[in-house]
């Protein structure tokens, strides 16, 4: 988030001035790393204030429309988020019979060896900073690491999922596959 300087930043949100930049980076790839552990255990996280990530089992066809059954990661932001700040998000449909669990703020924090309130704080102090850029319409990027990015163009916010998680949670390869390759052009499927 280069576009603000970090006095606008602290203004924002003071509890960050309690946090390096490097810490705030490590708390969040830890977090980013307890999501990706849950998914990899077909498990739906939420991580309150901002969104959810499930995979969901979906047919998907292929340039030769050939359909498959495969998983892929779907990423929800949570309705206050958007319909609060006038996004223009793109929910396809969402299950409704899933189990959501929230994220364990205590495992990121035993893998940074740091108190779960410090995590916490962390945590809550980015999501304020998140929440004015997204009333404001400020572009931006949030970087999941092993997941993807949350990217934030004026009112418009689509989550783009790394290639080696696509790879981990489908692994027919189909769905990765088909989207490296060029002449992709079926426009019933879409990620």
């Amino acid at each position: 988030m280069e576009w603000f300087s970090s006095a606008t930043l602290h203004a924002l949100s003071p509890r960050l001035a309690e946090f390096t930049r490097d810490e705030v980076a490590k708390i969040w790839d830890s977090v980013s790393e307890s999501y990706h552990q849950e998914l990899l255990l077909n498990k739906t996280v939420r991580l309150t204030g901002l969104g959810t990530i499930c995979l969901r089992e979906e047919d998907f066809c292929d340039e030769n429309k050939v359909y498959f059954k495969v998983r892929r990661p779907m990423f929800h932001l949570d309705e206050p988020v958007w319909v609060w700040n006038k996004l223009r998000y793109g929910t396809s449909s969402w299950p409704e019979e899933l189990k959501v669990s929230e994220l364990i703020y205590a495992e990121a924090a035993l893998r940074l060896h740091m108190p779960k309130k410090k995590v916490l704080k962390c945590l809550e102090a980015t999501m304020i900073v998140i929440a004015w850029a997204l009333t404001e319409g400020k572009d931006f990027d949030v970087v999941f690491k092993n997941l993807g990015i949350l990217v934030c163009r004026g009112k418009t916010v689509i989550m783009r999922f790394f290639e080696d998680l696509l790879r981990d949670v489908d692994k027919t390869g189909v769905l990765v596959n088909n989207f490296l390759q060029v002449s992709f052009s079926c426009s019933q499927c879409s990620l």
